[in-house]
């Protein structure tokens, strides 16, 4: 297949991508407000990074869209539909699936992991977006297995870490309804004390109080 010769290459990362080659040094520069910056790569030096990085495989850098498919074709990266962009990173962040949180729960390479929380960060700083905190929790959590170089996940994603993040699981509810039910024996118990308390009182001063006599009368002198 006949690729053009020169390959522009894109940087969305708000970070310099440094892709060395066996001639030179490209570096990309930061991108700007989503706006990527770019550089033009002949095809070997495109092949010479793919083959030394996992750079065009995980999404570090990207090609224009009109190019994607036969470049990635040549490259041997048929998955390349699944590549994980900044804007897809970031609407799962946003808008949490289960399948979307096991997209972030699949990756193994610390590069993508970073652009991951770099992101988390920058949405978090934007105060913009509510983030649910079990998405926060969770990019956390995977990110110190990372650490321990745990590549395949341990974290298990549940419902409600996903479309409804704030919502209680079954257990949480039956645990709150027997919290409540051993309350409302509480009150009940207290309520039946005091009344008894109340109760007991009027009876002894029922007991202790004695009735007040009238003084008996001089027996009549009259006849």
């Amino acid at each position: 297949m006949q690729i053009d010769n020169k390959i522009v290459v894109l940087n969305y990362n708000e970070f310099k991508v440094i892709a060395p080659t066996s001639t030179r040094t490209y570096k990309l520069e930061p991108a700007q407000d989503g706006v990527p910056t770019l550089d033009t790569l002949p095809f070997s030096d495109i092949e010479y990074i793919n083959s030394h990085s996992n750079a065009f495989r995980t999404g570090l850098l990207f090609f224009k869209k009109e190019q994607q498919e036969e470049i990635y074709k040549e490259l041997k990266i048929f998955d390349w539909e699944n590549i994980l962009t900044n804007k897809d990173i970031e609407n799962i962040l946003l808008h949490p699936t289960i399948e979307g949180l096991q997209k972030i729960i699949d990756i193994t390479d610390d590069v993508t992991f970073e652009r991951v929380r770099g992101l988390l960060i920058k949405i978090k700083n934007s105060n913009e977006f509510d983030l649910s905190h079990r998405v926060i929790r969770l990019v956390e959590d995977r990110h110190k297995e990372l650490q321990r170089r745990i590549t395949k996940s341990q974290i298990e994603i549940r419902q409600r870490d996903a479309t409804n993040p704030n919502t209680i699981n079954s257990e949480e509810v039956d645990s709150l309804k027997s919290q409540l039910a051993e309350m409302q024996k509480m009150m009940a118990e207290m309520i039946a004390n005091q009344n008894k308390g109340v109760n007991d009182t009027a009876e002894d001063d029922k007991e202790e109080s004695t009735p007040v006599k009238k003084p008996a009368g001089r027996p009549s002198t009259k006849k």
